[in-house]
């Protein structure tokens, strides 16, 4: 059973170093900036996890506190899967900083990272780095055996889940997305 559930995350990060791969240049990351059209990459409403119910995850936030998803049920969430060495991601935190400011919407917003897995900075390290990102505002869970990006089946990064107020995935976003187009999502939620 661990080989199998070792084979299988091996796959998932295989799958997430490739697509965040592809926005890297030799020299580093590609600066060019994104438009909307091309945050929005891939609409997913026929993602396997659509109309069913989200897996619950307990994780701790930035400052130690535990985080289930349960406890928003009741609530549309936004959960957003990302990586700090994915170009994409990083460059679609800032708009996401401004949605979480907003102080008049409807419903919660988290996001969902694996210190030291795959390349990505250990909690030390991510607690330094954020500190000098311009997005002070987004909630950051860690996840750092990986088993939520897993029980989500996130092959690609960014990934943002849109689970309506019963708890059940209203919709799957592979790839970045504007807040004009998540507010769109998360207003068809229940």
């Amino acid at each position: 059973m661990k080989v199998i559930k070792y084979a299988c995350f091996s796959l998932l990060s295989l799958s997430i170093l490739t697509a965040c791969s592809m926005n890297r240049s030799e020299g580093g990351m590609n600066n060019q900036s994104m438009d909307n059209q091309s945050m929005t990459n891939t609409s997913t409403s026929k993602h396997p996890l659509v109309g069913k119910e989200a897996s619950d995850f307990e994780l701790k936030d930035m400052k130690g506190n535990t985080v289930k998803l349960s406890d928003y049920r009741g609530k549309k969430v936004y959960l957003k899967f990302w990586a700090t060495w994915c170009g994409p991601c990083r460059q679609s935190m800032p708009e996401l900083n401004k949605l979480v400011e907003e102080k008049d919407r409807d419903f919660e917003i988290l996001t969902v990272m694996a210190p030291g897995m795959q390349g990505e900075k250990t909690e030390e390290e991510f607690v330094k780095w954020f500190a000098e990102q311009d997005y002070q505002s987004v909630p950051v869970l860690y996840n750092p055996d990986g088993s939520a990006f897993m029980n989500y089946q996130v092959r690609s990064i960014p990934t943002e889940v849109f689970i309506d107020s019963q708890g059940k995935i209203g919709h799957v976003q592979l790839g970045a997305i504007s807040n004009e187009d998540a507010k769109k999502i998360i207003k068809e939620l229940k």
